[in-house]
């Protein structure tokens, strides 16, 4: 009876083919989709050479096909690692596949301008002379200029404009909920500092409102009053907004032990127990230390007896505090010290 056992796997040679002949098993082993890209970066002689070793090609067997795919794979990975790696590698690889206007679109959309990038640079000048050479910019450029130095860089740039223009650009800022980075272009050509491309708009997220509260923040109290009047003047909504937001429960820490006490004649035990829930350590001694040791120890027993609770829930308390303060704050009954709170008194 004739053996059935399976005859031995013959080694699979592809030394003796070209590189053609690879290349035309590599290209039929591929999707047409791909192949057609494929040829669209392909010179004519080329394709034809692989079309010529493609017809001659009656059957490839499987392990001949795996054989190459596993060479190529191998040839591949050697020329990365001996090659650029990471950005450095399609900077070299892109401008010669894609030529170099759409390389530099590519990269741009897989990179866009960083914002941190924009701020190291723009940080460098001083902000007397940023602000000459941005003022005669349009005010929304300006604006989107100020929101990507961030709060600390524009409390200082601000000062050296105009009022009008400070408005301008803080009413412009606080409505900025994204930033189309194709506007920087502006300051880009202006300054002549940042490499921006024009060809494919990015844009980066923006709280404008909380913004124009930390830039506020930031200023001396008299230019800060100044502002934030001129501002009520031409939008009262937003500037009532801006107030808002530019107060946070945890400021409380800076308020005078007067202005506590009067605050704390006015709200509502479990109201303040919820608000005290989200509080951090700092904030909420300087309630209990305004307090009775009697007094502190009920609202710690309600703060406890709360168990957990919605964060939204603690910030509506929180914000209702808030609106006491600011009011207690314009009666003159409560201030902020800015450098802590004062001594605490114990009734």
């Amino acid at each position: 009876m004739p053996s059935t056992a399976a005859a031995p796997k013959r080694s699979v040679v592809t030394s003796e083919l070209t590189g053609t002949q690879k290349a035309a098993i590599l290209v039929m082993y591929l999707d047409e989709v791909t192949v057609r890209s494929l040829f669209q970066r392909m010179s004519e002689e080329e394709i034809r050479k692989i079309g010529e070793a493609i017809s001659r090609m009656d059957h490839v067997e499987p392990e001949v096909i795996q054989s190459i795919i596993s060479d190529f794979a191998d040839d591949l990975g050697r020329s990365l690692y001996l090659q650029a790696q990471g950005r450095a590698y399609l900077e070299n690889v892109f401008p010669a596949v894609l030529g170099e206007e759409r390389a530099h679109r590519m990269l741009r959309s897989i990179e866009p301008v960083s914002r941190q990038g924009f701020k190291e640079v723009m940080g460098r000048i001083q902000p007397g002379a940023l602000a000459a050479r941005l003022e005669k910019e349009h005010p929304q450029t300006v604006a989107v200029a100020c929101a990507v130095l961030g709060p600390e860089l524009t409390s200082e740039l601000l000062p050296c404009f105009e009022l009008n223009l400070q408005v301008e650009v803080m009413m412009r800022m606080a409505r900025l909920t994204r930033i189309p980075l194709e506007l920087l272009e502006d300051i880009e050509q202006l300054l002549g500092s940042i490499d921006l491309d024009s060809g494919t708009q990015h844009t980066m997220k923006a709280d404008g409102g909380k913004l124009v509260a930390d830039t506020l923040n930031g200023l001396s109290s008299e230019i800060k009053d100044e502002l934030l009047a001129a501002l009520s003047q031409r939008d009262e909504a937003l500037a009532s907004e801006v107030s808002r937001q530019m107060f946070s429960f945890d400021m409380m820490k800076d308020a005078d032990a007067k202005g506590v006490q009067n605050l704390l004649k006015e709200v509502e035990r479990k109201d303040l127990a919820l608000a005290l829930k989200g509080a951090d350590v700092g904030t909420r001694e300087v309630f209990f230390g305004n307090m009775s040791d009697r007094a502190a120890g009920y609202l710690k027993d309600d703060m406890d007896a709360m168990g957990p609770v919605r964060l939204t829930e603690v910030e509506a308390a929180q914000q209702q505090i808030i609106a006491l303060c600011l009011r207690l704050e314009e009666e003159g009954k409560l201030m902020f010290l800015g450098g802590g709170a004062g001594d605490a008194i114990v009734e």
